[in-house]
């Protein structure tokens, strides 16, 4: 963080850099970036070398552009959008004067083109735009996962259609553990330890997982899949993580017995089922250590800060995702 003094007001400002920005917004560099060059979203000072800083200012309006994508506003009219609106809490009435186009629909008109073809440069041209322009959580929840669920059900009812899954599936794996690589080789926070009890088709979960906590600064190491709930106590113990992350692991005896081998909170996305039923003390202490992630993924990582955050001790921490 670095401080200026407004020479008009003698104000003292904190400025941020693009990669802090990021963490704080899940917005990656490249789409800041693009949002300010192409389209003057926002405007950050430069130090004398030209590298960005960014005020609180800036990072609320990063927020409130978030919100505009979200409702469905494209990105080259979201401006149009902050300049009619003083006030923050009209944006979205604002939103509803702006005539609004689909780019989802665009995307995934692209992206079938593509998978039929199998044109994988194509395929990747198209997913770095669209991760270039909006989030990789909403990109992941506009495009990827109902495009890749539709996939999924039609090769199940037309297996002569496997090849269009299968080319995404590798596709996507391949992508994302680059993407992962690369935010990770960067990230400092605590360590996360992100493993895939289940199958191959929990794979892209967890991959868009690594991607989402390790651009937002945790270090995470992933473990491949049908990892058995009995080895983590003694991977955690010689490895010191401070997080443990279980996509689609549902509360059962054996998660009881881990979090009550290790100590650990755990924390659960998904439905909350379990097949603990019993309101013993023992189960109530578990319950008090049991929390859910949400289900959007732009909200999980704030979900980790506010648990990591409080715990006050070096104790590690057990995040489970389902």
């Amino acid at each position: 963080m670095t401080f200026v003094t407004d020479h008009n007001t003698s104000d003292i400002t904190a400025l941020f850099p693009i990669g802090t920005v990021s963490e704080q917004t899940g917005v990656n560099t490249v789409t800041l970036r693009a949002w300010e060059r192409r389209y003057g979203l926002i405007k950050p000072r430069r130090t004398p070398k030209g590298h960005r800083l960014y005020s609180y200012q800036d990072v609320d309006r990063v927020k409130q552009v978030l919100v505009l994508l979200e409702q469905g506003i494209p990105v080259g009219r979201v401006r149009t959008v902050l300049d009619s609106s003083e006030n923050p809490s009209m944006l979205l009435r604002a939103a509803q004067d702006v005539q609004t186009d689909d780019p989802w629909g665009h995307y995934h008109t692209l992206f079938q083109r593509c998978i039929h073809k199998l044109d994988v440069r194509s395929l990747e041209h198209t997913l770095n735009e669209a991760v270039s322009l909006y989030s990789l959580e909403l990109v992941a929840k506009k495009l990827i996962m109902p495009l890749y669920q539709r996939l999924w059900q039609q090769q199940a009812m037309l297996p002569s259609t496997r090849a269009d899954y299968a080319f995404l599936h590798e596709f996507l794996c391949v992508k994302l553990g680059s993407r992962y690589l690369h935010h990770n080789s960067r990230a400092n926070g605590k360590r996360i330890l992100l493993v895939n009890t289940q199958t191959h088709a929990v794979q892209l979960e967890v991959l868009l997982l690594a991607n989402i906590t390790s651009q937002h600064g945790y270090q995470v190491s992933l473990l491949g899949v049908e990892t058995r709930l009995d080895h983590l106590p003694l991977i955690i113990e010689r490895a010191s993580f401070d997080a443990l992350l279980l996509p689609k692991t549902g509360l059962s005896a054996s998660l009881q017995a881990l979090s009550t081998m290790t100590q650990i909170p755990v924390f659960l996305s998904g439905q909350h089922t379990s097949d603990i039923h019993e309101e013993t003390a023992d189960n109530q202490m578990l319950r008090n250590n049991i929390h859910w992630l949400p289900d959007e993924l732009s909200e999980i990582c704030q979900a980790l800060d506010q648990v990591l955050v409080k715990e006050a001790t070096h104790t590690p921490i057990l995040l489970a995702s389902a």
